[in-house]
């Protein structure tokens, strides 16, 4: 089993860019350490984590815990699968991204595209997010970003970069897609 995914760049600019959300019913899928999840705890009422390794949930319990936070859920399950419709203003995930033809590594490889896990992860999320939701993500320029865009745009989504940080090999940008009323 991998550990679970430390914070990174990736993880300092989602968090950076979820700081202008707040009071919002909130998911973050594939919590990992919980770096994430304790910056959406400090503004928002309510947020429910969701991870797939049992290992780092625990330690994001206790992250959380630690930090005095009694405003969250952790939940083992795949992505926002154990969720019923409509119940989340805001979503949040970061999601492997790396291009590769076998996914080995799952903390860090997105499919072939780079993309396959994003993509599942918005397909989840279009059933429980709200009327007026928003979903932030992480992308990258090492994968097939703008496929994602077009599918986000052809689905009735608002979409712009909110964040970016370029890196040595490729730029990574957080994306925000807003539900189009």
């Amino acid at each position: 089993m991998e550990t679970p995914y430390e914070p990174a760049e990736d993880t300092f600019l989602l968090t950076d860019a979820i700081r202008r959300y707040s009071n919002k019913i909130t998911l973050e899928i594939g919590v990992g350490s919980g770096y994430i999840t304790a910056e959406i705890c400090k503004r928002n009422p309510f947020v429910v984590g969701t991870e797939i390794d049992e290992k780092a949930l625990k330690e994001a319990q206790i992250r959380l815990k630690s930090l005095n936070f009694d405003n969250f859920e952790l939940v083992l399950c795949d992505g926002a699968s154990a969720f019923r419709e409509g119940c989340f203003d805001l979503i949040v995930f970061n999601p492997p991204y790396l291009p590769s033809g076998k996914i080995v590594y799952r903390n860090v490889e997105g499919g072939k595209e780079g993309i396959e896990v994003t993509k599942r992860f918005i397909e989840q999320s279009l059933r429980v997010i709200s009327k007026s939701g928003s979903m932030v993500f992480i992308l990258s320029t090492l994968s097939n970003y703008e496929k994602i865009m077009r599918m986000l745009r052809k689905m009735n989504f608002k979409v712009r970069r909110i964040a970016k940080r370029k890196l040595f090999f490729e730029e990574i940008f957080a994306l925000e897609a807003s539900k189009i009323a």
